[in-house]
Order: structure tokens, then sequence, then C-alpha cells
């Protein structure tokens, strides 16, 4: 599966760089301490690490987040697959995917079509302004199977994009990790009209007859705007589409009765990669997002 030979290949390239995974050039903005852990930590947690690192600027951090990551976001977006009640309506699978990463929600889509044993296939557009996974996508890209019909990745901010371009023949939008990105740098006020911008350039080009589904897959944490989520509703109430929406949440570590954001999913585990050892990665077993879908008819 795409999964195994993502992360495979990403372990690869992780090894067989320089022991102490130290940059040559190095672009931390004070010092990198060989630690690819610790460096994705300051980018997560960026009010805890002011001099810490800013982006997922490095590729021995981006090979390394892919063996760390991967596993936990693609279940959380299979888990939110099998909550859709459209997903069965739909044809095929016509998926604009906005700060796509290494795709992880592609590689949920071939497992969540495996599982349901339907013969559907996907087309994916995945959209990153980061240049660094160019490497993972052209992996991507070779990788040849019936499910996985096309994938294509376009480099650039998407906020910009939207300003003169519009993008049709689209069935679902995901945005994975997206609004946590916007509030860790400094970018959450223009969530507003990213959201419109959305509204107006993917949505109201939809394929008439047809569901458009979006998926948001997020932190579940008030301060790294999932209480955002919700606007996105109010913006197609307000122009009048016809929707429906799910909230969920993992029971991993809550703090409060907010983090119960809607519905409980049945299990938080992700699911194992077998046939690689990840174990100096310490990869995530456990899923722990706030979630939302969208049905638009």
């Amino acid at each position: 599966m795409l999964i195994h030979e993502i992360v495979r290949f990403c372990d690869s390239e992780y090894r067989t760089a320089d022991t102490m995974h130290i940059c040559n050039n190095c672009n931390h903005p004070s010092e990198c301490s060989g630690n690819c852990k610790k460096c994705l930590e300051q980018v997560h947690y960026p009010s805890s690490y002011p001099n810490g690192k800013k982006d997922y600027n490095c590729r021995n951090m981006i090979n390394y987040y892919v063996c760390n990551y991967t596993s936990k976001y693609a279940s959380e977006m299979v888990y939110l697959l099998r909550k859709s009640e459209k997903l069965s309506i739909l044809q095929d699978y016509r998926v604009l995917s906005i700060g796509c990463g290494a795709a992880p929600d592609l590689m949920a889509f071939e497992k969540y079509i495996y599982e349901t044993g339907s013969n559907k296939s996907v087309k994916y557009i995945g959209f990153d302004k980061n240049k660094l996974w160019t490497s993972v996508h052209q992996k991507i890209k070779e990788y040849k199977r019936d499910i996985i019909q096309n994938s294509q990745f376009i480099y650039t901010d998407v906020v910009e994009y939207f300003q003169s371009h519009k993008i049709d023949n689209v069935n679902i939008v995901v945005l994975q990790y997206v609004i946590s990105h916007f509030y860790n740098t400094n970018q959450i006020q223009f969530i507003q009209d990213f959201f419109i911008n959305l509204v107006e350039k993917v949505v109201a080009n939809k394929k008439a007859g047809e569901p458009l589904i979006i998926l948001i897959n997020d932190a579940n944490s008030c301060y790294t705007g999932r209480d955002y989520f919700l606007d996105m509703v109010k913006i197609l109430e307000n122009k009048n589409y016809n929707r429906t929406f799910g909230q969920f949440y993992f029971d991993y570590n809550i703090q409060n009765d907010a983090q119960r954001y809607g519905e409980k999913h049945e299990s938080n585990e992700a699911f194992s990669i077998e046939g690689i050892d990840l174990t100096a990665y310490d990869p995530w077993k456990v899923c722990s997002s706030a979630q939302l879908i969208i049905e638009i008819d």
C-alpha cells in the first residue's frame, strides 16, 4: 500500500543521512540539536520555543516527520471517512487536499476503498507551498495502482492561488492540520477569508447533483484554532448551501470537557505499518484529533 511505500522511503532517506542528522548549511534560527523530534516540537508548539524551528524546512526533519506522524494522520482520516453518509453516493473520489504534506489523506482513501471492497478510484490534487516535499511526492506519483489513478501536486500558497484561480471537478476537500498551521504561524486572522475563498473558488464550482464533502481534521485544542471549524458551516449557511455536518473526537488525554468535540470515535488506535522497524521514531500509536465533516448536496 502507499503508506508502506512512502514510510519505507523516508525511513531509508533518514537512515542514510549523517549519523547525528545535523544538516549541512543548517537553517535553524538558533542551533540544531541533532534531534529532529525536538525540532518538530518547536514547530508544533511555537509559544514554548520562541527561538526554535519555525517550519518544516529541513529535509531530515521532513523524513523523520513522515515516519513519526503518518500512521496517526492517515488513521484519523480513515475514522472520519467511515462516518460519512455521502461517500457511498460518489462514483469516484476527486480530492483537493490543502497543505497536503506527505498525503496521509490519500493513503487513508486507499485503505478505506480496500476495506469497503468497492472498485472506486481516487484522483488527487495536493497543495503545499513547501517544495521539500518534492521527493516524497515523486514517489507517490510513481506508485501505480488501480485505486490511485492520478496524483498531482502544486507548490504554491493556496490563499494566493485562490485570488486568481478557481478549481472545479472536485467532490472532496481535505483540510488536515491546516487551521492549526494558520494559528501557529500567526495567520489565524486570515482564516475567514480563506474559508470564503474556498467556498467561492471550489464549492461554487461543484458538479450539479453530486455531493461535495469537506473533511477537517486538526488538533483538539481551542488554542490551535479548533473553535474556528464551525465558521465554515456558518459561511455555507449564509450562502444558502444545503449542508449537514458532524463533529467527532478521539478520547485521548482529554483535559477538559471542551475537548469532547461532538461524537466520540469508538477507538483511538492508529493502525500499524507492518514490516518496517520504526522504533527509532517512537511513532504515535493513538489518534487524538478533533474533526468536522460537512456534506453539501
